[in-house]
């Protein structure tokens, strides 16, 4: 009986859990900008999308960049309202692996309030942070937010 009565606990539990994702494809002016060419391509390559409104980015959330290019390895900026472009602010810590697909895919551990454009970094070097010598480009082709929701069955 004891058994049972578990079993019927565990499996309301699992129902109640039903998670679903709602997604937001971002929109605003894209564009990119490098610099510092050297014989192995651009040293710093940047592609921005400018939100046209301002958005808070939650803990939680999830941010689908689908990236042209050839570069294998990008970096990911939220950049804050009133920061300018030209500073780090907003980096995140580690460097992401473009696979096959062209799409990374970033949960975020943190908030990143009042988020006025989001950015990808690419070539050999971003703010004093390695990435490869022959890394390429990447430019910005979409941006979509999604955060999942628990919902009853």
């Amino acid at each position: 009986m004891k058994k049972v009565f578990t079993i019927v606990i565990l499996s309301t539990f699992i129902l109640l859990r039903y998670v679903s994702a709602s997604a937001e494809f971002l929109t605003g002016n894209i564009g990119s900008s490098g610099g510092n060419i050297s014989l192995a391509g651009n040293l710093w390559y940047s592609s921005f999308l400018d939100l046209k409104t301002p958005r808070d980015f939650k803990k939680g959330e999830e941010i689908k960049i689908k990236l042209l290019g050839r570069a294998q390895w990008v970096y990911v900026r939220l950049l804050p309202c009133g920061v300018a472009s030209t500073c780090s602010t907003g980096m995140m810590d580690n460097k992401f692996y473009v696979p096959p697909g062209r799409v990374i895919t970033i949960k975020l551990h943190r908030d990143y309030p009042h988020t006025q454009q989001v950015s990808v970094h690419s070539g050999f070097e971003v703010f004093d942070k390695f990435l490869n010598i022959f890394n390429g480009h990447a430019d910005i082709a979409s941006v979509e937010v999604s955060m999942e929701k628990i919902v009853p069955p």
